[in-house]
């Protein structure tokens, strides 16, 4: 077997393009395997991000608040992510989830840890729960863990190993150019990393990668010709 491609994607569940990005990525985790291109997920804090790049959220411009409110239903159509909404108290200090994500992945399968972390959108987004109160989030990570590894995993979120290990991950995007969530960092076959931003960039991703895919083509009307 030749080289491998790697995809990782940086999200933070106050950010819904992440959601997109996780959603798209998961459905087309076969495919891209099947091309040598493997894909993992990790938590990252958008909100320190966007302090350590000086970059401002998109909310907090009011003509791009206007806009958002088209693109992100174009998205969610888009990416299939189903019907998403901010809630009254959004954004969240999503530094909590975002930690118990950290050890829920440094200890538990792979999978069950990725479901779970979908999971904090569809609360946050969809049923308008605040994940970033450890009463909440129990009762999200309860659809995914038993109830003594649910404890565990909240408890993780105060550990300053914890602590250490997100600001360390935030710093080290921050230092790699990162100013928004989804990041990748996507490295080719040739060992080189290149970083892409946004969940509408998955076109020069696959070319960088080296992976055929077929692009967006307008296709001729339907036949009205009759027999």
């Amino acid at each position: 077997m030749g080289k491998q491609g790697r995809i990782d994607v940086y999200l933070d569940c106050n950010s819904p393009w992440s959601f997109h990005a996780y959603n798209y990525l998961r459905r087309n985790r076969q495919a891209l395997a099947e091309h040598g291109v493997t894909v993992e997920c990790h938590p990252v804090f958008l909100g320190g991000i966007n302090v350590g790049s000086g970059n401002k959220p998109p909310w907090t411009l009011p003509a791009k608040a206007k806009y958002g409110g088209y693109d992100g239903k174009r998205a969610q159509k888009y990416f299939n992510s189903g019907e998403l909404s901010p809630p009254p108290f959004f954004p969240i200090m999503s530094l909590l989830p975002m930690r118990c994500m950290l050890y829920a992945k440094e200890h538990y399968p792979y999978q069950q840890y990725e479901d779970a972390f979908g999971e904090l959108w569809i609360f946050l987004w969809k049923e308008h729960k605040d994940v970033s109160k450890p009463e909440v989030l129990a009762e999200c990570l309860s659809r995914h863990f038993k109830p003594q590894d649910v404890e565990k995993i909240v408890s993780a979120g105060t550990d300053t190993k914890y602590k250490k290990m997100l600001t360390d991950q935030t710093d080290l995007l921050v230092q790699k150019g990162a100013f928004g969530a989804p990041w990748f960092l996507v490295t080719n076959k040739e060992g080189v990393e290149e970083p892409f931003f946004g969940s509408d960039r998955f076109h020069f991703m696959f070319q960088y990668l080296g992976v055929p895919f077929q692009d967006i083509q307008i296709l001729p009307p339907p036949s009205t010709a009759k027999l």
